[in-house]
């Protein structure tokens, strides 16, 4: 049995990035013979078994034959028999073909590494063109890698625009689909992938209602805290400026979830009032929190919040999100204990409005 660090692993380290996942390819091995030493199988479609003590994964090396069509239309051969380099030559790109033995030496039989000192990405064969999920993960790498001034190759670009023409993208699910896009929003410069996307021609077919001003838009946006508030404020920066229910089709479309549906809802409907709190009155602020159900909704609200502060440059998320905990605090019990009907809620209004005021006041003087 012999094993190989590959991958994304030995591109990122080449590159001087962080390693966040390691990836092994097993040679000269089969599955009961990794049961049998103590590893784990997960694999689902293919041969891959954690390690029992560090948990990385092992797949056994394989050669794959397109069968049908769709990201998971392929048979797949893994036995003893197959090399090192017929594994890395399944593989995408040249610069994730590399591998490294145990002793660090690398093993290069596509010129991977010639490739990633050009900053250029290359598909290995034709073959690349039996998955269409490769389209959006050359344009995910280009974003991934946009420090380091990466391009796609002239073949692969052509490549890649023929596969958009033959209509491949249809056979991807949606939820392929969001997943290569939230990778993309999660990196530090996403333009890159909805730039390459539109050289392509691939927009069209992904989300016609993203315009390329929407994707400069991405370049202005604040400080981003994680990598959560990265994609879904990245998220409703680029819809912002849609309709309702343009936002509505096109998250189910990608079968978003309602949390997104909701932020980027809120931010399109809701940001230009919630950058005017110096001018609105305490009376407009009560209405205006009621509106958004931010009493009741609270974390919605401060996600919201921390997106709004970012894609509007106005320092307001803290000074928001402490009114409404202000509001929040009049109780119904304490303002109108003897009343009943619309009396009731007619007190609480008036004592949140006052409480609101009051803390405007005292932060003014």
């Amino acid at each position: 049995m012999e094993t190989y660090l590959v991958g994304g692993a030995v591109r990122d380290q080449l590159l001087g990035l962080p390693v966040r996942e390691r990836d092994y390819v097993v040679i000269g091995s089969t599955e009961d013979e990794m049961r049998a030493a103590g590893f784990r199988s997960v694999g689902k479609d293919f041969p891959v078994f954690l390690h029992p003590e560090t948990h990385e994964e092992y797949a056994l090396a394989r050669t794959e034959r397109k069968t049908g069509p769709g990201h998971l239309g392929f048979d797949v051969h893994a036995a003893p028999d197959v090399t090192l380099e017929e594994d890395l030559s399944r593989r995408d790109l040249t610069i994730n073909a590399i591998a490294m033995d145990t002793d660090g030496k690398l093993l290069d039989p596509l010129n991977g590494k010639k490739d990633l000192d050009a900053r250029i990405l290359r598909h290995i064969s034709d073959a690349f063109s039996e998955d269409p999920l490769r389209i959006l993960r050359v344009a995910r790498f280009l974003a991934y890698l946009s420090s380091f001034g990466f391009s796609a190759h002239s073949e692969t670009t052509q490549l890649l625009n023929s596969m958009v023409e033959e209509g491949q993208l249809r056979e991807l699910t949606p939820e392929r689909v969001l997943l290569e896009l939230n990778k993309a929003l999660a990196t530090d410069d996403p333009r890159g992938f909805f730039n390459y996307l539109e050289e392509i021609n691939a927009s069209a077919d992904l989300w016609p209602e993203i315009s390329q001003e929407d994707v400069e838009r991405l370049n202005r946006i604040g400080t981003l805290d994680n990598a959560s508030h990265k994609t879904e404020t990245r998220f409703a920066t680029l819809v912002m400026h849609l309709g309702s229910s343009e936002i509505d089709d096109l998250c189910k479309r990608l079968k978003c979830t309602n949390q997104r549906l909701e932020l980027s809802t809120l931010v399109a409907t809701q940001l230009e009032p919630w950058t005017q709190l110096y001018s609105m009155s305490a009376a407009n602020i009560v209405d205006y929190l009621y509106e958004l159900d931010a009493i009741r909704k609270q974390e919605r609200f401060e996600m919201f919040c921390n997106s709004a502060e970012s894609i509007s440059h106005k320092v307001n998320a803290q000074l928001w999100l402490e009114i409404a905990r202000i509001v929040r605090q009049v109780k119904a019990r304490d303002v109108a204990p003897d009343l009943k009907g619309p009396a009731v809620g007619e007190a609480v209004r008036e004592a949140q409005v006052n409480a609101v005021r009051e803390f405007l006041t005292g932060i003014s003087e």
